[in-house]
């Protein structure tokens, strides 16, 4: 990486970098932030030479963040939250806002800050939303109340039986269509398409769990069916799992229909819904991941439970 030239920085380009990151189009984020498009491309052309890095990749449905973006994106995130403190001082608009932070399954959480921001918006919420995608860290987070409620595939309720006093826990819903991603001229599309064909191919993870030992249920088909599945790596973000399979002979289940729905037209990617017959036969031995709402225990905080239900409307959509 670059020496970064922290002098070059400026909290408008910082601004525009987190807004693109949260919103994925430059159109929505000019209106955002009432800042004209030219300038928009302005800032973020600074920040790509500050950065010495592109930090988005332009397709067909939006500028989408890259890994280093990931990486960038919560310090930006902290040091934009830093500056709005400062507007705020003396001024009785902003005095009864409040911070929520909240996490998604990394392969959805481009829809939610859009969505969550309109809602608020609308209902004139005098409240603050920092969103990101969830990590090894969030369960614990979650638990000692330094995350307000987060979204997670995870196996229901096994998974939480041993931290169920601990967190207050909604199942939304199973998670049981699973499609396919690969690239376009994989091999695997001139075969049969069954479990044991995808698994003869190397195999990426797309979901964290609820922990680091968890098994998606595509991984538990083949451990107990002795299919000697490779693992190749864990990809949660949208756009380096793109990427990565444009250009590789690896293969991905992922259970959301949205992730259909953004990446279906992508010229370098073949997506399709495995078929009823092998989404049964994978959950004739082992259950569905659930996606599930949690929040901390013995809350009782009307704020909370409202941005409760914007996740669950938004949850619906997805799914």
């Amino acid at each position: 990486m670059n020496h970064i030239d922290f002098e070059k920085l400026d909290i408008l380009s910082l601004s525009i970098l987190v807004s693109l990151y949260e919103n994925k189009s430059a159109t929505h984020v000019s209106k955002l932030l009432n800042v004209p498009a030219p300038k928009i491309s302005r800032c973020l052309k600074t920040a790509r030479s500050i950065f010495g890095n592109e930090l988005f990749l332009r397709k067909k449905y939006g500028l989408i963040p890259n890994e280093f973006a990931a990486k960038v994106y919560p310090i930006a995130k902290e040091i934009v939250n830093c500056a709005k403190g400062f507007n705020q001082l003396g001024n009785p608009a902003f005095a009864g806002n409040k911070n929520f932070e909240l996490v998604t399954p990394g392969l959805i959480s481009y829809a939610y800050p859009k969505a969550l921001m309109q809602a608020i918006k609308q209902q004139n919420k005098q409240l603050h939303i920092n969103l990101n995608s969830w990590g090894c860290n969030s369960l614990q987070g979650i638990i000692d109340g330094n995350i307000s409620a987060g979204l997670c595939s995870c196996h229901y309720p096994q998974e939480l039986q041993a931290i169920g006093s601990k967190l207050q826990i909604e199942a939304l819903r199973k998670l049981d269509s699973l499609y396919l991603i690969c690239n376009k001229n994989h091999p695997l599309l001139s075969r049969e398409l069954t479990l044991e064909t995808i698994a003869e191919y190397p195999y990426i993870n797309t979901d964290l769990g609820l922990g680091p030992n968890s098994l998606s249920p595509f991984e538990d088909y083949c451990r107990i069916n002795n299919l000697d599945l490779n693992v190749e790596m864990t990809i949660t973000g949208i756009s380096s799992l793109s990427a990565y399979l444009e250009a590789s002979q690896a293969v991905a289940l992922v259970p959301y229909k949205a992730v259909f729905d953004l990446l279906g037209e992508e010229p370098l990617l073949h997506l399709c819904k495995l078929s009823e017959m092998e989404t049964t036969r994978l959950f004739n031995v082992t259950e569905p991941l659930t996606l599930t709402l949690l929040s901390p225990s013995g809350q009782q905080d009307p704020d909370l439970e409202w941005i409760r239900s914007q996740l669950r409307l938004v949850s619906g959509t997805l799914l």
